[in-house]
């Protein structure tokens, strides 16, 4: 993680056009200023270094075979998730949303269980801000414990 972050984000990019928002062993997120794509806040004077060397960083995606492939291969960085705002609580318990007509939402919450309207109260945008906001804290419930005895 380290690696990436000081030979390619660090390297490529302005230390104004980006902001890590959230890391785990295995992900980040890293919030971009440029209005599309990352690779449009790219430095302009290593543009043409970045296209040379991307895929020593990031899946090959100049054929949706080669693309599915590289999506398996350890140590390389996919987009798994591109949206407008987000809001991390600590490691493991975060959302992601998009607060427009699609809202598509993205949740990380560990140990309270998602699925089947259950805590759906606690995990929307609207709970985790106001956790922030109003410096509250919410509660789940886990149902379908099985006690077995041995």
């Amino acid at each position: 993680m380290l690696q990436f972050y000081y030979d390619c984000i660090d390297s490529y990019f302005d230390r104004s056009d980006f902001q890590y928002q959230e890391m785990d062993t295995d992900s980040a997120y890293i919030v971009f200023s440029c209005d599309n794509s990352f690779q449009d806040c790219i430095k302009p004077e290593l543009r043409e270094h970045f296209v040379q060397y991307k895929y020593d960083w990031f899946p090959r995606d100049y054929s949706s075979n080669v693309a599915k492939y590289d999506r398996r291969t350890p140590g390389l960085f996919k987009d798994e998730w591109s949206g407008d705002a987000m809001v991390s609580l600590s490691s493991k318990n975060y959302i992601c949303y998009l607060p427009d007509e699609s809202y598509k939402v993205k949740v990380s919450a560990k140990g309270v269980q998602q699925g089947r309207g259950r805590n759906n109260d606690v995990l929307s945008p609207k709970g985790f801000e106001s956790v922030v906001r109003d410096r509250i804290t919410l509660q789940g419930t886990n149902k379908g414990f099985i006690v077995e005895r041995d």
